[in-house]
């Protein structure tokens, strides 16, 4: 699910897009405002994955309000005027709607904020990834990535032919083998016990003895 504020100063504007975000079950709109200083408290506050955002606004334009936040989210420019079309992409904008718009150009904005929000996700997996041996790690849950680190992990398990990570109080799928991640963990904090089980040193309480033989 990807959340998302709008910020607009026209109502009628506002509740149109309102209306119109209804159709993407993808998209939750979890905020919106009707000027710059109130889009930055509400943006700073939501922390939105996505902002469709109107240039011209009392008080901070929308260029402003990025310029103003402390994290880059996913920006749609939704405005009346062509000639800042340039700067926006130049701000790295995913899209520029030119109002008004209808609703299969508001779907080629939101496949594009998908696309774009999956390369970001890759990234963030390749650069966990950088490390000698993994010590995060992505799981899908629902319609989300979790990233895990590896001191929340209690152990993997192998059952028929899939992995799951497990925490202390749940369990995800887990796209790998256990034994290219038994290649792929540090041998100081994950130990392979059994062909099914590789578990984390640091959650291990007690061993049980068995002995063979007469």
């Amino acid at each position: 699910m990807i959340k998302c504020v709008i910020i607009e100063d026209e109502e009628h504007s506002l509740k149109r897009l309102k209306k119109m975000l209804i159709n993407f079950k993808d998209i939750e709109l979890i905020g919106e405002a009707m000027n710059g200083d109130s889009g930055i408290n509400i943006i700073e506050e939501k922390r939105p994955d996505l902002i469709f955002l109107d240039i011209n606004m009392p008080g901070k334009n929308g260029f402003e309000i990025l310029k103003s936040l402390s994290y880059e989210p996913l920006v749609i420019f939704v405005t009346a005027y062509q000639e800042h079309a340039i700067k926006a992409f130049e701000e790295n904008a995913v899209d520029y709607l030119l109002k008004p718009f209808d609703l299969k150009r508001l779907k080629e904005s939101i496949k594009r904020v998908i696309e774009r929000k999956q390369i970001l996700n890759r990234k963030l997996v390749e650069k966990i990834s950088d490390n000698k041996y993994i010590n995060r790690f992505s799981v899908k849950h629902k319609d989300i990535i979790l990233i895990i680190p590896e001191e929340d992990i209690y152990y993997f398990k192998a059952e028929d032919k899939y992995v799951f990570l497990c925490t202390k109080d749940k369990e995800y799928y887990y796209d790998d083998t256990l034994k290219n991640l038994e290649e792929n963990l540090d041998p100081e904090k994950f130990i392979r016990i059994h062909k099914s089980y590789i578990v984390s040193i640091i959650h291990i309480k007690k061993f049980k003895k068995f002995f063979v033989g007469g």
